[in-house]
């Protein structure tokens, strides 16, 4: 069996819908970027129809993810919830939304959290 015929597009079309909303953008936003309606992104997050490649590109610029990590939604076998690089990955995500100085407060919380030396 190929890979892809193993995707869960419907995990996937549920990943993207979340961090759309952790993003705070709107279907609207997302259909007139995608020059379509409200009912296709729906459709899209909801796996009524089918994802093409453009709109997994345009998911995976407007999220900071790659296309990969959100096909990967979809493979639970191939993601164990324990991995660490995984884990990591979306530590890095969620940090780009922060400035630099409340990226050094929540490394001194971690720090601290651990009783490492600070020394930033």
């Amino acid at each position: 069996m190929d890979v892809m015929e193993k995707v869960d597009f419907k995990k996937v079309g549920k990943r993207m819908k979340q961090l759309r909303n952790e993003q705070g953008i709107t279907q609207e936003k997302v259909a007139r970027d995608l020059g379509s309606t409200i009912a296709f992104v729906s459709n899209i997050e909801n796996n009524r129809t089918k994802i093409n490649l453009r709109v997994l590109m345009y998911y995976s610029k407007l999220c900071h993810i790659s296309i990969d990590s959100l096909l990967n939604a979809g493979i639970p076998e191939l993601i164990p919830a324990d991995d660490d690089t995984v884990v990591e990955q979306e530590i890095a995500r969620v940090l780009k939304y922060y400035n630099k100085n409340e990226k050094i407060k929540i490394l001194n919380m971690l720090k601290i959290g651990k009783d490492l030396e600070l020394d930033i």
